[in-house]
C-alpha cells in the first residue's frame, strides 16, 4: 500500500530516518474482536496494527484522549 511505498521511497534516500505513520491508532480489520473499542464509526479504513507493521515503519505514536 501506500504506507509501505512511501516508507520504501524515503529510506531510499535516508536509510537512517526513522519513520512513523502518525495516526490515530483506531482498530481495524486485522483486529476484529477489538473494533468495538474505536470511538466511532468514521474510522472506515485505518487499521493502526497493519498500518504500522509496514517494512519501514521505526515506531508508532497514537493520539490518546484520557478525560474522553
Amino acid at each position: 500500500g501506500w504506507i509501505t511505498e512511501m516508507a520504501g521511497y524515503l529510506k531510499s534516500i535516508d536509510n537512517q530516518h526513522l519513520l512513523e505513520v502518525g495516526l490515530e491508532g483506531f482498530y481495524g480489520e486485522s483486529t476484529p474482536s477489538r473494533i468495538q473499542y474505536n470511538p466511532g464509526s468514521y474510522v472506515v479504513g485505518a487499521d493502526f496494527i497493519t498500518n504500522n507493521q509496514a517494512p519501514g515503519i521505526d515506531f508508532t505514536t497514537i493520539h490518546a484522549y484520557p478525560d474522553q
